[in-house]
């Protein structure tokens, strides 16, 4: 994996609030689904770009987690808790996403 810096404390905000971009859309709804689970990392633009060089969601999160926070994999099987985060990350989604983005609800 690319081994640019990930400086992912990007804070999170509240379902309803508005946002500019697909990406940003795609922050919010990765981020909240992150707090929702208890998990203690956020991430940023920078670490979402990093991530792109992975072809689905599940692989960018499993990968990330991996890097970062290998000890999850001790209590959690790696594909279930990609799916537990896209699960709740594409409902948030779905408030967080630009009315003309809905569609790209996933990359």
């Amino acid at each position: 994996m690319n081994s640019a810096p990930l400086d992912a404390h990007a804070s999170t905000l509240s379902p309803r609030a508005a946002v500019s971009s697909a990406d940003d859309a795609h922050l919010s709804a990765y981020n909240a689904a992150f707090s929702d689970l208890g998990l203690r990392f956020r991430w940023d633009q920078t670490t979402l770009d990093v991530l792109k060089e992975f072809n689905s969601e599940a692989a960018r999160i499993t990968a990330y987690i991996e890097r970062f926070h290998s000890h999850l994999h001790r209590a959690y099987d790696a594909e279930f808790l990609a799916q537990m985060i896209l699960s709740r990350k594409l409902r948030y989604y779905s408030e967080f996403a630009p009315a003309n983005g809905a569609s790209e609800a996933s990359e």
